[in-house]
């Protein structure tokens, strides 16, 4: 039980926080992983880096474009594997630490 003293020891508590930190998955580690990697921007095709079904038509790269952890630099979202891609800030953080701040 803690005593009146106790709690105004602890200081006070921040409620405000509106940003949460989510894990991101190793697949998608994997991939931001080798774009960081890379000296110059990665190419979409060589950032299919497992030969799947959910791989197959490159919207996993659009979902990571949307999320805010790549960048496109040059190409468009018709043809995600001819496009090259770099981290932004978010992604070079979930890059190194496995997890990103979504608000």
């Amino acid at each position: 039980m803690m005593t009146s003293l106790a709690r105004k020891r602890q200081g006070p508590v921040d409620l405000h926080l509106n940003v949460a930190v989510f894990p991101v998955s190793h697949a998608q580690w994997q991939i931001l992983r080798a774009v960081k990697r890379s000296r110059k921007p990665a190419v979409g095709r060589e950032l299919r880096l497992t030969p799947t079904r959910a791989t197959k038509d490159g919207t996993f790269l659009t979902e990571l474009v949307k999320t805010g952890l790549l960048t496109r630099v040059t190409g468009t979202e018709r043809d995600p594997f001819a496009a090259t891609y770099s981290l932004t800030e978010l992604g070079k953080h979930a890059a190194e630490y496995g997890e990103c701040e979504l608000p």
